[in-house]
């Protein structure tokens, strides 16, 4: 008997799946890293004076975080000359998504009057110490405390790999100019602004950075400068220096923003550390059939699906920039963040008498101005997009036929409406905040056979109808519902979604460019070779393959957290 070309797939990905899961090797849970203060320098303005470089490795977790740095100028015996305290906003300097960095390199900077400026022309010895802490609330009880100190000469001359200052992590308004020091080297630099992401007016003048953003921008944005030594020559291009600027515009100062919900608010198939899951890591990582333990999600720090309790990381996946709520609280430099979603959670765990309701309580203390959530899909979209279910009339059924009414009742068996309107009444009748409700993202896997691309497509848009329907119900105001970009499948779905796009020679037309993940995608073109189209036409892929394709890559959570309206 001749086999589909999908049922082909089918077995090949289950036995690489079952393959690659014997070879596995153990994921290593990563603790924070340390604080490591380098070997002072002393640093060269334009103007002659000297300044006192320190390099500080921070942990990732750091990033826009206010440290605390003693330093201080030593003379003989080991008196001190001059001291100083600073207190900056670390810039992490390249802006990457997923963030896979456990450390990055801050370097302060002291500047010098000429008397001191004379004294470290050919070194000197500088005491330092750091105390970087983590404290989401501000409350005293910090989530992490990372210090360190030393003693030792400073560096004069050239070095392997340029010394130059970090630009601090700024805050503004909306259209107000700012004025921001420039990086100092150990050799005199001249500084141009080589790449402006924002769109606004920025220029060197006089020494300094001058920065103006659009009048309507909010949001973080990266800044980048290319600084070469002065007086060098034209020859000097090839070895330019790079250095940044982070700045975010907006009144985000302040704002509490909590996180609820089930995997893709948690950020499923990444691990705190920003690295994905592969796909050997699936059957350790799928969420329990009864414990829940939030396993290999952004936000927290297990890694194999297990009995033991949630292990949310220090910054609740703040860092590592993956799911589309920390994404959203990044873009405005929100710090006091907590992302409680749990992966296989269902509303009813976090409705009152549910398993995580204590939780939900938790939130509703802590006063949120923000509250954001994914929630709805489990049971039912777990049990379809992870296997085989039980809703047997939905595979045979025609979308313009009976399929909506037998989705409609597989939601009620469930309870879907009653427990999301339980949940929702819950946290508008004990918190004042604003609450995100973000919709389902389209995913076709690449091992869901028994049902087409359209009915998921379906089954999705049925899903989010509910939602916001309950959201319309309970709180119009209160709950506002947010609907994620189409995440183009690159095939003809209609009628769950109009195709008017082709890039085939024979005019076939289909919703779009593939955004969807690469196993995924090369399923459809062996089961679609004249209309289907590849994609996405930039970046990576929308949906990330470790799980057979159904979550979103940090690509895709982008995507999402940019239909979030900015914090008010």
């Amino acid at each position: 008997m001749k086999k589909h070309p999908a049922v082909l797939l089918l077995v090949t990905v289950l036995c690489l799946v079952a393959a690659a899961s014997a070879l596995a090797r153990p994921v290593p849970v990563e603790l924070p890293a340390e604080v490591e203060i380098g070997r002072a320098g002393v640093g060269v303005s334009p103007n002659g004076l000297r300044s006192i470089l320190v390099p500080v490795r921070y942990p990732i977790q750091l990033a826009g975080r206010v440290v605390e740095t003693r330093i201080a100028l030593l003379g003989g015996e080991g008196k001190v000359v001059d001291s100083w305290v600073l207190h900056e906003r670390l810039s992490s300097g390249r802006i990457q998504r997923p963030e896979r960095r456990r450390r990055f390199t801050f370097v302060h900077r002291v500047g010098l009057r000429e008397e001191l400026s004379q004294r470290v022309r050919d070194g000197g010895t500088v005491s330092v110490r750091v105390n970087g802490v983590l404290d989401l609330e501000g409350d005293g009880r910090a989530e992490l405390r990372r210090s360190d100190a030393a003693v030792g000469p400073l560096s004069v001359g050239p070095r392997a790999k340029p010394l130059c200052s970090s630009i601090p992590h700024m805050r503004i308004r909306p259209g107000q100019r700012v004025s921001l020091p420039l990086p100092v080297c150990a050799a005199a630099m001249e500084w141009t602004v080589l790449r402006d992401q924002t769109g606004g007016s920025s220029r060197v003048r006089q020494g300094r950075l001058l920065f103006r953003p659009p009048q309507h921008f909010r949001g973080r944005k990266l800044i980048q400068l290319a600084g070469r030594r002065a007086r060098a020559g034209a020859g000097a291009s090839a070895a330019a220096v790079p250095g940044y600027a982070q700045v975010t515009v907006g009144p985000a100062m302040g704002a509490v923003v909590r996180a609820l919900g089930d995997s893709v608010t948690a950020g499923f198939g990444f691990y705190s550390n920003g690295a994905p899951m592969t796909i050997g890591r699936l059957p350790d990582c799928r969420p329990g059939s009864k414990e829940l333990n939030d396993a290999c999600s952004s936000n927290a720090m297990n890694w194999i699906s297990g009995e033991e309790a949630v292990d949310y990381a220090p910054d609740y996946g703040l860092a590592n920039d993956v799911s589309w709520a920390a994404q959203w609280a990044n873009s405005y430099a929100v710090t006091n963040y907590k992302n409680f979603a749990i992966s296989g959670s269902e509303p009813a765990d976090w409705a009152p008498g549910g398993e995580f309701h204590s939780t939900t309580e938790q939130i509703e203390s802590e006063d949120p101005d923000y509250v954001l959530m994914t929630m709805g899909a489990n049971p039912l979209l777990s049990n379809m997009l992870f296997g085989f279910d039980n809703m047997g009339c939905a595979i045979y059924a025609d979308v313009l036929g009976g399929y909506g009414e037998c989705v409609e009742r597989a939601f009620a068996e469930v309870g879907l409406q009653a427990n999301l309107k339980s949940l929702y009444a819950d946290l508008v009748n004990n918190t004042e905040a604003t609450i995100y409700l973000m919709q389902y993202h389209l995913s076709v896997p690449s091992t869901t056979l028994a049902y087409s691309a359209t009915q998921i497509a379906a089954m999705g848009r049925l899903l989010n109808r509910e939602i916001a329907a309950v959201a319309a119900e309970v709180s119009p105001q209160r709950l506002q519902v947010i609907a994620p970009p189409h995440f183009n499948v690159g095939i003809d779905i209609s009628p769950a979604y109009p195709s008017r796009f082709s890039c085939s020679r024979l005019g076939y037309e289909v919703d779009g460019p593939s955004v969807q993940s690469t196993p995924t995608q090369d399923e459809l073109e062996v089961l679609h070779p004249l209309s289907f189209c590849a994609g996405p036409e930039a970046g990576g892929p929308w949906v990330i393959g470790g799980d057979t394709g159904i979550h979103p890559s940090a690509a895709g959570y982008a995507q999402m957290a940019a239909q979030v309206p900015p914090p008010g």
